[in-house]
């Protein structure tokens, strides 16, 4: 590095000097106790009393601990640099979310250092016994312009500064405890314990003491000046946030029983001075308490506009990334801020846009939040803070706290900055900065679709929902392969998955980093043509068995390959390369995925190209099977696209002996919700040939015999395409249904059998009872028939009993046998509408006998 600076094009890596005590404890804590402590906090007690005053700091107090907690984690996760919130946000959510809060954190705090030197003037020229707007103004140029020159000379003289500070804010401090610990009155405070019934309300309290605790995040802002941000940032964090907590608790605990609530409200700005031992350190306090939130601000803002030149968020903001001396001191972004705060300064009544400044702050807490409950969520495996003490959950609740707040504090004043911020967002989304880091954006999306792949393998595939898988294999020939994917793209209609693929026939290591290459180069050229889509280049011995083992290893889960498209190759090539090409296609078949041969020629191509969009038609060849269904699906697929929105659909039916074909496929069309003409035609070559060729892009049966590929009319697909336009050939092994509703399907069939073999199974068990208490009752009978006198009277009588016993058992049984029978039945339905084998329904529900063996034999 240079002494003069580090040049624009490559910034220096960041060199810090500051601890954590200087670094970060100091300007958060000296923020925190400012002007709200001295100015407001009497203010807060006196209207809603002592315990309310407690809870608002509580609440107050757990989104900056929450917030504390979350930067913790994200800070120990990483190597933290320059650029405080911003780059924690931008490394972890990226360049939109964290451009967006960097560019608003900036102006607040350039806009802030106006706010506080304003502040420090009225005190001042207050304390002269002058009320002069002019004065004020040019005391806090003055402020501001001292600010910019100690910034200038660099960290090290500002934190020397903030010690000077710190002891004079220490001082205050010290004198109103004293002071107010010997004017405490138990009576006092029992008085203040409750609200004196002011018209402030608990959340209008609640709005005016929150500011008092955003100034934890200040230390965060020196990152680039530390030499161990991670443990800086959490150590000096949750420092400041501890001691300041329990300096407001005491405060506030001292004012209640030190004044009656009635002068707390009255003498607000004055009465911390009134009880402390000596009555000027009040003043002491104030001038400490603005000069160092100034400070602070003049230190951080600075130092985020240079962490986002450098990585070059707007254009030309790299011009302030130069910075000067050992410790990169941004010099340049100093004047910037220094500028701000002077037009600021002169801008007079800021009041207007206070309110929106501290919703910057707070939302970009919020953002820092979310971002930890991201970076959790994400489940990256780099994902190791340091920092243990932390849970999804909870950063959740500190995003949620800080919305609340936003609310609770000012409503329009956060809309306002909401809308800012998502301008914002939506500008750098649309710049489409370059990726100059890895952010856990692809964590998020690998989680996520881990856990929706997972769960789609639990949900039913219905036929009625029928989404394209594609394999694109795609030839070597740029233009024609450029086609090929975009006509996929049309029938993939953003509704599934494209894949384009090239095999490359060798091995060899040369061979394997030319097919990285051209994986590479085909995945820009997807990129380009069919957004979203992917690529995948493969050495493979012979194409067949590439074709082959791609079709059975591609996707995920449930999602696989259901369409392979194929380019039309020289089909009036060789006997061989037609049977090979006929093999190819026959090989996707037999593993289960449809198959699509595209029609792309030069002349076709220009064709669909010179035609208006108001002016394109899609022609579709019915054919009443599965691949009807198909094609008519993708036919309005098309429609989806930009290329084919105005088109129209004319779906031509072969006349038949079915008198009502055409009639059945435009009520098919109406099910379905497909707006399409019916034309019906003559079942001859030479009217397919007629109806196709007036469309620009026609969609067709395609078969495949014994390795030869033919379309209608068994017509060799070679010769057919040169009579066609552009055009789809579809051999379909998948039935899908265009015209089913959702309790139409196969699944709700499903449904029907089970519920339907439930009942029949609790038949067979009520049957099973009434048959095994038929037996018992004959066997009974027989047994007192065979012990009685063969000379007994009643003998006869008790013969008919037990043969009227024995075919009721027989009957209850034969009827048992039948509802097994129809168990059996739709058990057969139910596995083969759900494609898996079942065990028998219930195999011991009869239990067999002798009498039993007896009867059904």
């Amino acid at each position: 590095m240079s002494g003069g600076g580090v040049s624009n094009r490559e910034p220096a890596a960041d060199v810090g000097t500051l601890g954590t005590f200087g670094g970060v404890f100091t300007p958060s804590i000296l923020t925190i106790l400012g002007l709200v402590l001295f100015l407001r906090v009497a203010y807060v007690v006196g209207s809603v009393g002592l315990v309310r005053a407690l809870v608002i700091l509580a609440l107050a107090t757990s989104v900056s601990v929450l917030t504390s907690i979350s930067l913790a984690v994200v800070a120990t996760n990483m190597r933290v640099r320059g650029g405080g919130p911003y780059f924690l946000i931008s490394r972890t959510l990226g360049i939109e979310f964290g451009g967006a809060v960097g560019v608003v954190l900036y102006l607040a705090m350039s806009v802030s250092i106006a706010f506080y030197a304003i502040g420090f003037s009225e005190t001042v020229v207050t304390a002269f016994g002058s009320d002069s707007a002019r004065l004020t103004q040019v005391v806090a140029a003055a402020v501001v312009l001292v600010l910019a020159g100690i910034g200038a000379a660099g960290s090290d003289l500002a934190t020397r500064l903030q010690y000077l500070v710190m002891g004079l804010l220490v001082l205050a401090l010290g004198s109103f405890l004293v002071g107010a610990f010997q004017e405490f009155d138990r009576g006092v405070l029992g008085d203040n314990l409750a609200a004196p019934g002011s018209d402030v309300g608990f959340w209008e309290a609640f709005a005016i003491f929150f500011p008092a605790v955003t100034g934890f995040s200040q230390g965060v802002a020196m990152s680039g000046d530390l030499r161990t941000p991670s443990r800086s940032i959490t150590r000096g964090t949750f420092a400041a946030v501890g001691i300041s907590t329990v300096v407001y608790v005491a405060v506030i605990v001292l004012l209640a029983g030190a004044a009656p609530a009635a002068v707390l409200v009255a003498q607000t700005t004055t009465v911390m001075g009134d009880v402390s031992l000596l009555g000027w350190t009040m003043i002491v306090g104030v001038l400490a308490a603005t000069l160092s939130s100034a400070l602070a601000s003049a230190l951080g803002g600075p130092r985020i506009l240079q962490r986002l030149g450098e990585d070059r968020v707007l254009p030309r903001l790299e011009f302030f990334a130069v910075g000067a001396g050992p410790t990169n001191n941004p010099q340049r972004a100093i004047l910037l801020s220094t500028g701000v705060a002077l037009a600021t300064v002169a801008a007079g009544d800021l009041n207007a846009i206070a309110p929106v400044i501290s919703m910057f702050f707070l939302a970009s807490y919020g953002i820092i939040n979310y971002a930890t409950y991201f970076e959790i969520r994400a489940g990256s495996t780099s994902f190791r803070p340091t920092f243990r003490w932390y849970n999804a959950r909870a950063s959740l609740a500190g995003t949620i706290a800080c919305s609340g707040a936003i609310v609770a504090i000012n409503p329009l004043a956060g809309a306002l900055a909401g809308l800012v911020l998502v301008v914002l967002f939506n500008y750098l989304r649309r710049r489409d900065v370059p990726d100059r880091w890895v952010d856990s954006s692809g964590s998020h999306h690998y989680s996520s679709a881990r856990r929706h792949l997972t769960a789609l393998a639990r949900e039913p595939i219905s036929e009625r929902d029928w989404r394209p898988c594609m394999l694109a294999f795609v030839p070597r020939d740029p233009e024609v392969r450029a086609r090929m994917i975009t006509v996929a793209s049309w029938i993939e209609g953003d509704s599934g998955f494209i894949t384009a693929v090239r095999m490359l026939e060798g091995s060899g290591p040369v061979l394997r980093r030319q097919a990285a290459d051209i994986e590479r180069d085909l995945a820009a050229e997807v990129e380009q043509v069919a957004h979203g889509g992917f690529a995948r280049v493969l050495l493979v011995d012979n194409a067949q068995a590439g074709v082959q083992g791609l079709v059975q290893a591609h996707g995920i889960g449930t999602v696989r390959p259901n369409l392979s498209l194929f380019g039309v190759r020289d089909l009036r090539g060789s006997d061989g390369d037609r049977e090979t090409y006929g093999r190819l296609l026959q090989t996707c078949a037999r593993f289960g995925t449809n198959v699509a041969v595209v029609n792309v020629r030069e002349d076709a191509w220009n064709r669909f190209e010179r035609t208006p969009p108001a002016n394109r038609s899609i022609a579709l060849w019915w054919s009443d099977d599965q691949a009807g269904q198909l094609i008519t699906l993708l036919g309005w697929l098309c429609l989806r696209h930009e290329s084919w929105k105005a088109a129209s659909i004319t779906v031509h039916v072969p006349q038949s002996d079915e008198p009502e074909a055409s009639a059945h496929v435009r009520a098919m069309l109406d099910d379905a919700r497909i707006q399409a003409s019916v034309a019906e035609v003559q079942p001859t070559a030479a009217a397919f040939a007629e109806a196709m060729a007036d469309a620009t892009l026609a969609l067709a049966p395609l078969r495949v015999q014994r390795g030869v590929a033919s379309g209608p009319f068994d017509a060799p697909l070679g010769m057919l395409v040169e009579s066609l336009p552009l055009a789809v050939m579809v051999l379909a092994t998948e039935t899908l249904s265009l015209s089913s509703e959702p309790d139409e399907t196969a699944l709700a069939e499903l449904a029907l059998l089970a519920d339907q073999q439930d009942e029949a199974l609790k038949w067979v068990a009520e049957l099973d009872a009434e048959a095994a208490s038929s037996l018992v009752g004959a066997e009974m009978l027989r047994l007192e028939l065979d012990a009685l006198d063969p000379d007994v009277d009643n003998r006869a009588g008790l013969e008919q009993r037990v043969h009227e016993s024995e075919q009721a058992a027989t009957r209850a049984y034969r009827t048992y046998v039948d509802a097994r029978a129809r168990i059996a039945d739709l058990q057969s339905r139910i596995d083969e509408l759900a494609g898996e084998s079942h065990t028998e329904a219930d195999p011991a529900i009869w239990r067999k006998s002798t009498t039993a063996t007896r009867f059904e034999s």
